[in-house]
């Protein structure tokens, strides 16, 4: 694996270890898969992304709704989103997108990478998280306890790790297409679903 994303691995478990020496939920919430798309379709693509990832943010705004139009929902693809956090703003907004009901993720996940510069680029970043997640009906009370979550922020963490040394993961966006091809960027339409459709050896 990259030594840069190696790095970023351990600092984020140490993160984890010395901020949170006790559990604050005793029950622990499980990492639903996130998925759109056709579930027998032929060609079945991983996402891997940041939510602090300006290259992410630009494939989600300019990239991924074609995709959603042209391909999922044409039932071309399965498409799924893997949590990749590479810094711990990034784990503080996926903790907090997980500890919503299932069917939020992708609102969520959407809103959080286009305020992105709001947010993960501010002077006081996690006030301003707040400030978003408030529209999900996320009180102070419980957007503390979310980011005091030590279990399931390990559970990203440890989802993260296990990718990453079966695909060699080395930077967001990585696309993982029927767990045997890899690309990786902020690719446009054309870029993208050509890549896909060459490495399938399929037509469109």
């Amino acid at each position: 694996m990259n030594k840069f994303l190696s790095r970023r691995l351990f600092l984020l478990s140490v993160f984890l270890l010395i901020t949170f020496n006790e559990v604050a939920f005793s029950k622990e919430i499980e990492l639903q898969p996130q998925k759109l798309g056709n579930a027998n379709a032929k060609i079945k693509i991983k996402e891997y992304f940041s939510l602090t990832c300006s290259h992410c943010a630009n494939f989600h705004l300019k990239t991924f709704p074609i995709i959603k139009e042209k391909m999922i929902d044409t039932n071309e693809i399965e498409f799924e989103f893997i949590d990749y956090p590479l810094d711990r703003l990034a784990m503080y907004g996926f903790a907090i997108v997980r500890s919503l009901p299932k069917e939020s993720y992708f609102d969520a996940t959407d809103l959080l990478l286009k305020k992105q510069k709001e947010w993960a680029f501010s002077k006081d970043p996690v006030n301003e998280l707040y400030k978003i997640t408030k529209r999900f009906g996320i009180s102070k009370t419980k957007f503390d306890k979310i980011l005091a979550n030590h279990k399931l922020m390990q559970n990203i963490l440890d989802n993260m790790e296990e990718h990453s040394y079966k695909f060699d993961i080395q930077s967001t966006p990585t696309f993982v297409i029927n767990d045997q091809h890899k690309i990786s960027g902020n690719l446009t339409f054309k870029e993208f679903r050509q890549k896909v459709y060459k490495l399938t050896k399929m037509k469109y």
